[in-house]
């Protein structure tokens, strides 16, 4: 899609009966769904395992559409991925469909630590029986896989890392993740201040074409599995288990079509 043709409205509408199947497809879920944790849990891990994140277009410098049919087009039908703000936008679609009570938020990094990035991170709180979690589906590394219960202090597992919420003054809510063998260190702070969806077009195309955005300078794709989270960086392939590199080698130019396929279920 063209700058031109960039559709900038945000439809408020539902997603359909046979838009919802299609995307419980594309992430390999056949079970009912309903508003509750049980679901809310499936519907995370199931995201990060199936729809990458990969920043193709913004290295383009192509503004990014957050329009919610442009959004289902490209990462469901056309079998893409995108960066944060398309894939917890269409999963904030989702969830809201669904009948999930949902609010967006606008975060800001905190790596590396001592530095002070702008707000170029979407995230969602979701109320489930009068408790707020914490669900993201748009990191570019290993995170949460699971929904995060809003509980200052709690340390929380999700098989893989540890995480807990703290309070602070500028950040405000800040995520805490401390890898195996490592130290705890801070990912993101984002307020509570709930955002709308055209509220995000603004960081977003920051991302897309500003020079000094650190999402359209190289290579970024990356997909979970149950036990790691596999990337392409740079031109390099890695793969991260408990939080250390475990693989890191070129890519040769002619199999990183194959790869896209095979590993990420990227059809560019």
């Amino acid at each position: 899609m063209s700058d031109t043709e960039i559709e900038y409205s945000i439809d408020d509408a539902p997603m359909t009966d046979d838009e919802i199947m299609g995307y419980m497809k594309r992430i390999g879920i056949d079970n009912s769904i309903t508003a509750d944790l049980k679901s809310l849990s499936m519907l995370q891990i199931a995201h990060l395992t199936h729809i990458p994140y990969e920043n193709y277009d913004s290295l383009e410098h192509r503004l990014t559409s957050l329009n919610h049919k442009n959004l289902y087009r490209k990462l469901i039908t056309e079998h893409r991925g995108g960066i944060c703000f398309e894939l917890n936008g269409l999963y904030a679609w989702l969830l809201t469909s669904i009948g999930f009570d949902v609010k967006s938020h606008l975060s800001r990094y905190i790596i590396p630590e001592g530095e002070i990035h702008q707000r170029t991170h979407r995230v969602m709180t979701v109320m489930i029986d009068g408790k707020r979690y914490l669900t993201d589906v748009g990191v570019n590394s290993e995170c949460s896989r699971k929904p995060l219960l809003l509980a200052e202090g709690l340390v929380q597992s999700d098989s893989i890392s540890e995480y807990r919420l703290e309070k602070d003054d500028f950040f405000g809510w800040v995520l805490w993740q401390k890898l195996r063998n490592k130290e705890w260190r801070r990912l993101y702070g984002f307020t509570e201040e709930p955002q709308l969806d055209i509220d995000f077009i603004m960081p977003c195309t920051f991302c897309d074409v500003h020079p000094l955005s650190g999402i359209n300078k190289f290579e970024k794709v990356s997909i979970f599995t149950d036990k790691s989270n596999i990337r392409i960086w740079d031109g390099h392939y890695q793969e991260f288990s408990g939080g250390e590199i475990v693989k890191d080698k070129e890519i040769i130019a002619k199999k990183k079509t194959e790869i896209l396929n095979n590993v990420f279920s990227i059809m560019l």
